[in-house]
């Protein structure tokens, strides 16, 4: 059986209750949770690309063009 893994974003962030991990498959769509995650006072909020680059939330404008 041939199987293929489609590579995903992955976002993290941190809160007083613990740590989520979340997954989205385009770019757009991690920066967008990714900034929620900061409006509702997440911290350590990080966006891991498909190819392992991880970007800070003053970096996520890069993957928005």
């Amino acid at each position: 059986m041939d199987r293929t893994t489609e590579l995903h974003y992955l976002i993290g962030g941190s809160n007083r209750f613990g740590r989520v991990n979340l997954s989205r498959a385009a770019a757009g769509a991690a920066v967008k949770k990714a900034k929620e995650l900061l409006q509702d006072g997440y911290l350590d909020v990080r966006i891991s690309t498909p190819e392992g680059r991880i970007l800070l939330p003053d970096e996520f404008d890069q993957l928005e063009g």
